[in-house]
């Protein structure tokens, strides 16, 4: 997740564009979205990263990369629920990488806190009220993405800084990039292999949790080397077929809806925003047509239920969208 208060601001003047497909994407134009509705907020999201949707509130952060970064988070009506202070004991600098929120309205951050001895990756839980109920040092691994499952387990993506003098990645061939703990740090499985991954820079790609299943895309955020892998609640992994984005474009948005479905978004921060989706790995993508229904949602925060939540009209806006697809998911 990278700070975008400049990229925001392109967003929300962005002018209406017309839906580009991409070789090696089906076509077939095979949904209805329409604006179920839409909430303001009364808060300016310009200089925060990019927000998440999660168990019902828009979850972000500001003030980062300091001894104590400010989570923010609002409720379905847009009013803003009480901050939380990420502080870390000891911690002279937090650097916050990502945040997600419970069904029992608990936070989780994961990212870097450095101390007078150098960094550590960790993941963090607060209750609803801003106690610190946990901090999980993970060094040498760092986790750059966190989301909490309906059980209140956390899970993680990142990689391992064995060198922190060298800060290159040492991860295992054989290690799992993406891994599961108990919200006391207790380690319940790692997925994903380093070596199935073609990229090294995988740090700014997204993670979500869905129904009986958690997504991860892996990142770079543009360019060859992304991939989407989706984790059951069997262990199964499933791999995507590859997104193809080329060297101008960005992946900014993932979604994990209740009917099974994935859809992630494609920005090329000019004019073209395209929606894919996704009912299972052997059916491949589909080009949805969002650009000609919905000219003015923008940046993909998540998901509520079967509906997709996304910056609308402008940075104050969210726009809970319903899709119907011709062909339900398998």
């Amino acid at each position: 997740m990278t700070a975008f208060g400049e990229n925001i601001r392109m967003l929300a003047s962005l002018p209406t564009g017309i839906l580009a497909l991409t070789s090696g994407y089906l076509s077939l134009q095979a949904a209805t979205l329409s604006l179920d509705r839409e909430v303001k907020l009364q808060y300016d999201l310009g200089n925060t990263v990019v927000p998440k949707w999660s168990n019902g509130t828009l979850a972000t952060f500001t003030s980062n990369q300091t001894p104590a970064p400010l989570i923010l988070q609002f409720d379905g009506e847009g009013r803003q629920i009480q901050p939380l202070i990420a502080s870390i004991p000891e911690a002279e600098i937090v650097d916050l990488r990502d945040v997600s929120r419970g069904l029992d309205g608990s936070v989780a951050v994961c990212g870097n806190a450095y101390d007078r001895s150098g960094r550590a990756g960790f993941f963090a839980v607060f209750s609803p009220t801003g106690e610190r109920l946990n901090v999980v040092r993970l060094y040498p691994y760092e986790p750059s993405r966190v989301a909490v499952d309906s059980d209140g387990t956390i899970w993680t993506s990142g990689v391992e800084f064995a060198n922190r003098d060298a800060g290159s990645d040492s991860t295992s061939p054989t290690s799992g990039v993406v891994r599961h703990f108990e919200r006391g740090g207790k380690p319940l499985g790692a997925f994903v292999p380093r070596s199935r991954l073609t990229s090294y820079v995988i740090v700014y790609g997204r993670l979500q949790c869905g129904r009986g299943r958690v997504g991860w895309y892996s990142g770079p955020p543009n360019g060859p080397g992304s991939r989407y892998f989706e984790i059951l609640s069997d262990g199964t992994v499933r791999e995507y077929p590859a997104l193809a984005i080329r060297e101008h474009e960005i992946v900014d948005g993932l979604a994990l809806t209740d009917d099974g479905r994935t859809y992630v978004t494609i920005n090329d921060l000019h004019t073209n925003l395209r929606l894919l989706s996704a009912s299972g790995p052997d059916r491949g993508w589909t080009v949805e047509p969002l650009c000609n229904q919905l000219p003015e949602a923008h940046l993909l925060y998540g998901t509520d239920g079967n509906r997709l939540i996304f910056m609308h009209r402008d940075r104050f806006g969210l726009g809970f969208v319903k899709v119907q697809h011709t062909n339900p998911p398998e």
